[in-house]
């Protein structure tokens, strides 16, 4: 169990709990099952709750699990918000609650979809072409060495501190992390068509934010920045290029654009911090490593590799759950609870 009894072990329980909550608040729910990925553990699912009217002029969507290895501290997030606030969300407020935006890579806790898409770089028009990421083809065969010990590992470090020294510890988020589009069992791949979770979250967001006149999105996720601390990135504008993150796109939250409102949409990203960014960064080239390597790789190192990929993305001490919990409480009294007493 974890140090702080509102997060769940894994996407199941964490989904058991949401259900559970969500019907005794008594909140209109839709369940979306996955249509192809399943699972002997339990069902593989998007679920929505959904809290206020269907006339509401304010639409508020707070998402967890876009990246698998993040459900369990945005699900734990999401039951804390409902419970807190439940008699606190102005009137002219809907808040949909979405948990598991990625309910393939929750279930087997990994960071992409069944097909190995990071849903955060996938929300870009496929129409035409697709952009181009030179300086991550550079750094390829490095970011996912061939193997994970050794020679072979210690060289592929090598070369990665190489682009770092030249390039500056920045160019390894702004340029080769953005993401790419033509390898497909690389990191940060963006697909080359709409995923299933970006057109269901399209959906989702069609359906209940239809005649919206103002509209939010919340995007909760781990694994960079200082440890415990939660930086707001502000997607409503364009970023500053000083920002690490300034040059990513196909962002999940770009998905709100869709709907047809009176002002432009609130975006944020919710980054809760965790451990040093070149181990969260390891930790997702081994569980790459292992992507490729399933059939031949002994269940004692599998089971190895993604105990070090969660203690990566979830930090298990009371401090940083309770560092989650307050800061996100923030979050809602200021965009959700705030905004709406202004209206």
């Amino acid at each position: 169990m974890p140090a702080n009894p509102i997060f769940s072990d894994d996407y199941f329980e964490a989904q058991e709990r949401f259900i559970n909550l969500s019907q005794r608040l008594g909140f209109e729910m839709a369940v979306i099952p996955h249509p192809t990925f399943k699972s002997e553990e339990g069902p593989v699912q998007m679920t929505v709750a959904v809290q206020g009217g269907q006339e509401c002029e304010h639409v508020v969507f707070i998402t967890s699990g876009v990246h698998g290895t993040e459900l369990t501290a945005g699900s734990g997030i999401q039951l804390d918000l409902m419970q807190r606030y439940l008699d606190q969300v102005p009137s002219s407020i809907k808040v949909v609650w979405v948990h598991a935006v990625n309910p393939a890579g929750c279930a087997i806790f990994t960071r992409t979809d069944e097909n190995n898409v990071d849903n955060n770089r996938n929300s870009i028009s496929f129409d035409g072409e697709l952009p181009q990421n030179p300086d991550y083809e550079e750094l390829h065969t490095a970011i996912c060495a061939l193997e994970i010990t050794g020679e072979p590992w210690a060289k592929a470090n090598a070369e990665i501190k190489a682009y770092t020294d030249k390039n500056g510890a920045g160019a390894l988020t702004q340029k080769v992390l953005k993401g790419q589009y033509t390898v497909p069992m690389g990191l940060f791949y963006g697909g080359v068509k709409t995923s299933w979770s970006t057109t269901t979250l399209k959906h989702v967001i069609s359906r209940y934010g239809h005649g919206a006149k103002r509209a939010t999105i919340i995007d909760l996720h781990t694994g960079v920045g200082p440890s415990g601390f939660c930086e707001v990135m502000d997607l409503s504008s364009k970023p500053g290029e000083e920002l690490e993150w300034s040059l990513i796109g196909g962002f999940m939250c770009d998905t709100i654009d869709l709907l047809d409102l009176d002002e432009p949409p609130t975006k944020l990203i919710l980054e809760f911090g965790t451990i040093p960014f070149e181990q969260v960064l390891d930790a997702h080239r081994r569980d790459n490593w292992l992507k490729r390597n399933r059939d031949i790789v002994a269940p004692e190192l599998a089971e190895e590799i993604q105990q070090e990929l969660k203690d990566a993305l979830f930090v298990d001490t009371p401090e940083w759950c309770e560092a989650l919990l307050t800061q996100s409480r923030d979050v809602f009294e200021q965009y959700v609870l705030k905004v709406g007493a202004e209206v």
